[in-house]
């Protein structure tokens, strides 16, 4: 398997806490309801249980019994599959999978180190580097191609990734029609409509906007993902003191309503399929009210969205590896790390991140230093082993007092299986070493990584017969959807 070892470590809950947010997200969706703005997703809920509001619009409450069905009703094995089936994610709650953060629209030039609108060059360039860095499991168009039409950022955002990598792909639409014209497309490499549905090598997700309400387009793409066999997930995005309440505790209570009534919403589509639990609780900034996501809180709530998915025994995916730094200094370090640990010590089965950005610029740099905090990660998720070899007192009775351990047997023995980690990409070296043999910033030794991995790395092509059979879908597309 791919992905790092992955258990519960730390909990930020307590289980009386996780029942108590469970209570109020069902008062929420009890009393206040949730609005949909799609009269087709609305007449699926009330026949799946749910009830009109009495007094305000469009909105849908829903009784305990409805959302604990649906709940009932969430496949508990989940896998998410590759052009390359040696990348097919299997969730066996044993391994955390990280991937690379999606949809920024602008991101940090690798020549200049400006931050500029990304192109389908640049979405391209993410998805071979993602395909190449072992820690990201998954393609999740970390930027977004600018330089085509607006009607067809999402299909030639989609093409580039998938041209690009190998590896399972997750997207978002935002028209139903676009969906269709994805699944044709995958359903072109998986070998037919009938093969995608067995093995589809795409995953969608959508947001609800907070507070409370599903616009049309949203109801529109789940329907539509859902009844073609794609994966879907609910991506509740409320920001703390915005579109969600000032407290953590609230804020956890209202995304988790969202999640919910989304669930009854997929259910009352079509029959289950695999889904994960996945919440982006943010934080506004009073000052400027700007997103924050490097913040020690959003490393709190994200291990807290951990434990309220294992509550639904569902896969739990989560935000980390943010920073909010506008420079490369000291700062973007803790933050990566403080958001990246949290939740991968709470359990989460799924975390995204690498390579996001801060001010709206995510970067390839940013991506080759994700995937060594997560190497880094793995070690602190290894733990600690105790068996007697380990622990070694015939060695250290052997060396007695005032000894060295550095000719031990031993100590070669453990330090080739990794007792103590060797970064390739952070620098180790000697005070006067550096200064010797000279040193750069970071973002420089990034760079250098990421352009060594760009001119190098080719990924698995695609047949020339279905690329050519993509080109011709995506030129009915651009016909279409121009409309």
């Amino acid at each position: 398997m791919k992905g790092i070892p992955c258990k519960q470590m730390i909990k930020i809950l307590t289980d009386e806490q996780v029942e108590k947010v469970h209570e109020a997200s069902l008062k929420i969706l009890e009393g206040t309801g949730v609005r949909f703005d799609s009269a087709d997703a609305r007449r699926r809920l009330m026949d799946s249980g749910g009830i009109a509001h009495t007094d305000r619009k469009d909105v849908i409450t829903f009784p305990r019994s409805v959302i604990e069905e649906a709940i009932g009703k969430v496949p508990r094995e989940v896998s998410y599959f590759a052009r390359d089936p040696e990348w097919d994610i299997r969730y066996d709650g044993e391994h955390t999978y990280p991937y690379a953060g999606g949809g920024d629209p602008n991101v940090l030039d690798i020549d200049t180190g400006k931050a500029r609108p990304s192109t389908f060059a640049d979405v391209e360039d993410a998805a071979r580097l993602g395909d190449a860095l072992e820690n990201n499991n998954s393609v999740s168009h970390m930027v977004i191609a600018n330089d085509v039409p607006p009607w067809m950022i999402e299909l030639r955002t989609m093409e580039a990734g998938m041209k690009n990598s190998a590896k399972a792909l997750s997207h978002h639409a935002t028209r139903a029609e676009t969906v269709d014209y994805m699944v044709k497309i995958w359903s072109c490499v998986a070998g037919g409509e009938e093969e995608f549905r067995k093995r589809p090598l795409l995953s969608l997700g959508s947001s609800p906007s907070s507070p409370l309400t599903y616009a049309s387009h949203v109801c529109d793409v789940l329907i539509r993902s859902v009844e073609l066999g794609v994966p879907f997930s609910v991506i509740p995005c409320p920001v703390s003191g915005g579109t969600g309440p000032a407290t953590l505790g609230g804020s956890l209570a209202l995304q988790n309503a969202e999640t919910l009534a989304g669930l009854v919403l997929m259910h009352a589509a079509a029959p289950p399929l695999p889904t994960v639990y996945c919440g982006r609780v943010c934080f506004m900034d009073p000052r400027s009210g700007r997103d924050l996501w490097g913040v020690p809180e959003e490393g709190l709530v994200s291990a807290a969205l951990v434990q309220l998915g294992k509550r639904y025994d569902m896969v739990c995916d989560a935000c980390g590896t943010a920073s909010d730094v506008t420079r490369w200094d000291l700062q973007i370090g803790f933050e990566c790390m403080m958001t990246t640990l949290l939740p991968v010590m709470a359990g989460a089965e799924s975390v995204s991140g690498i390579g996001g950005g801060w001010e709206g610029a995510s970067s390839l740099e940013m991506m080759v230093v994700g995937n060594e905090v997560y190497d880094d990660v793995a070690r602190v998720m290894r733990g600690i082993a105790l068996d007697d070899d380990v622990l070694g007192l015939d060695v250290i009775d052997g060396v007695g007092h005032m000894g060295t351990y550095l000719t031990q047997p031993h100590t070669a023995k453990y330090l080739r299986k990794g007792e103590l980690r060797i970064s390739s990409l952070w620098d180790k070296r000697t005070s006067e070493s550096a200064s010797r043999e000279g040193s750069k910033p970071l973002i420089e030794t990034a760079r250098d990584v990421a352009k060594s991995v760009l001119k190098e790395h080719e990924p698995m092509p695609l047949d020339r017969d279905v690329e050519q059979e993509i080109g011709t879908i995506l030129k009915d597309a651009q016909k279409a959807l121009a409309r």
